[in-house]
């Protein structure tokens, strides 16, 4: 696969879930879950293939699906023919609808006061659509909103409760991450199932009828206006809208009293074939033989016994596997160095964190940290009290640019322009992807900084915010340095930033993280 047909191919395979790495013929396989869960079988087929095919690992991601990395474009059919030996197919990349995220329903969870997975059977009639726009849909339980529905996803119902035998959900619209984040605003109240069906028709008609390519509901609320967006979403709600429900093949039947949800450790979402058949095993033995896939990277097996936990540690250990009841959550990442898109390896900066964080015996698990390679955020980096995003920021190089106009149209943000014969670039505007650097074919466009860019202050649940930006370009040493600063305020205070920013301010937050305590030494 050469020049223009190649990348016209890179990008069709994204779309079908296989997605290029760095690295000769390598790609990622993504895999949709069904109501974001496997069972025991499906996994250990998974092990098998990263063993057969890849590195003997997996990503649990932040979409609730695993993703197979370095697979060998030779190999791609042959993994798809294993998955669909038991029942598995392939999620998406790029402009499509996008596996239905979340969480448990109120037979499994104690905050849960909705049916959750019963909704998301109804919306997952969705992912068929062939509408070539990314579109991202997630049901919560609870205002708690553990799939953390309101950024992540164009459209989030926050479920608020139940009447006799329905149902009611608040709707959240204009969710996202990446080069704009946003928080998704309300624009419907106390939807019952069907009406929240016919408001996801109402947007499918929206978009395809309205929508510019590339466009998310994001940009139909900034293009149309928010109450033009409302008025037509809520549309002929009291008429409901038929759909197939498409019964989930891994749903969770409820679970037994004296059980928990076990939540396990996977350091950057990564967890080896080992420890996928263990996870597995004791799915089988000590749950229903059903593995959730957590937003944050973290496999949980519900339905455990509480009377079974030391012996599930037990057994973790000869993988060495650890409990998520210690330390702080799950520390998540995206692919990291080998996505074609990084431009820094935020795994190994966040696995010194981790290695930080328990040399400080950091014991709070509302404590959050996440890490992306880039500031796409595939890594949640917004959403954290403490999360790092790879930045370039690019300079052109006057002599060697030919005002091709190449890299005009790949800026995703419209930060590059013409003036006369030569590009230039907006700084304000810009947002140090670095996309441009590695599509100029004339080296025009070079390398000015790049580093580690430090968000702080982010949230989840009911006061949902994005973190703000309190460093940028970093070396991975500074960005350590003024990390370790941060975990000594959280432990001092014992509490996270977003409350201490409440308390303090941001900016007075942030001043008080200077330079110098980038390059101090470090005391453990």
């Amino acid at each position: 696969m050469n020049g223009r047909k190649s990348k016209e191919n890179i990008e069709t395979l994204r779309k079908s879930g296989i997605v290029k790495l760095k690295g000769k013929d390598l790609f990622s396989i993504w895999v949709k879950t069904a109501c974001c869960n496997l069972n025991s079988k499906q996994l250990r087929t998974l092990a098998d293939i990263t063993d057969k095919y890849a590195r003997s690992f997996l990503l649990f991601s932040s979409r609730q699906i695993p993703i197979i990395p370095h697979i060998h474009w030779n190999d791609v059919e042959d993994v798809k023919k294993e998955l669909a030996d038991v029942e598995l197919e392939l999620d998406r990349c790029g402009p499509r609808v996008r596996n239905i995220n979340v969480c448990y329903d109120d037979t499994v969870c104690a905050d849960a006061v909705t049916n959750s997975i019963a909704l998301a059977e109804k919306l997952e009639f969705f992912f068929r659509d062939t509408v070539l726009h990314k579109i991202k849909i997630g049901v919560a339980g609870c205002k708690k909103d553990c799939i953390i529905s309101r950024v992540l996803n164009d459209l989030s119902f926050i479920g608020l409760g139940t009447n006799g035998l329905t149902a009611y959900y608040d709707v959240y619209v204009g969710g996202r991450l990446g080069l704009k984040p946003s928080i998704g605003v309300k624009m419907a109240e106390y939807l019952s199932d069907d009406q929240a069906v016919r408001f996801v028709q109402n947007y499918f008609d929206l978009i395809k009828s309205e929508g510019n390519p590339g466009d998310r509901s994001a940009d139909l609320i900034k293009r149309l206006g928010r109450e033009d967006v409302r008025q037509k979403l809520n549309r002929n709600l009291q008429t409901g809208s038929a759909s197939t429900i498409i019964n989930c093949k891994n749903k969770i039947n409820g679970v037994e009293p004296n059980t928990i949800i076990l939540k396990i450790r996977a350091t950057c979402g990564e967890v080896t074939s080992p420890q996928l058949r263990k996870i597995a095993d004791v799915a089988e033995q000590y749950g229903q033989g059903i593995i959730h896939f957590g937003v944050r990277g973290s496999p949980e097996i519900p339905g455990v016994d509480k009377k079974s936990l030391c012996k599930v540690k037990r057994e973790f250990i000869e993988v060495k596997l650890q409990t998520l009841d210690q330390g702080i959550d799950n520390i998540q990442a995206c692919f990291g160095e080998y996505c074609t898109e990084s431009v820094v390896n935020n795994q190994a900066l966040l696995k010194k964190i981790d290695g930080k964080i328990a040399a400080l015996n950091l014991n709070n698990r509302n404590i959050k940290i996440s890490g992306s390679g880039c500031p796409n955020s595939c890594g949640i980096s917004h959403i954290n009290d403490l999360g790092f995003l790879g930045a370039v920021k690019p300079r052109i190089d006057d002599k060697n640019c030919v005002g091709c106009e190449i890299c005009v149209p790949v800026c995703k943000v419209n930060a590059m322009a013409m003036n006369g014969s030569v590009v230039v670039i907006d700084d304000d505007m810009c947002k140090h992807c670095g996309q441009c650097l590695s599509i100029c074919p004339f080296d025009a466009i070079i390398e000015k900084q790049k580093g580690f860019t430090i968000l702080a202050g982010g949230k989840e649940g009911q006061d949902t915010r994005l973190g703000g930006v309190i460093a940028e370009f970093l070396s991975e040493e500074e960005a350590l340095s003024i990390t370790e600063k941060c975990l000594l305020i959280m432990k001092e205070k014992n509490t996270n930033i977003s409350d201490i920013i409440d308390q303090e301010g941001f900016e007075n937050f942030k001043n008080n993280l200077t330079l110098d305590s980038f390059r101090r030494e470090l005391t453990f």
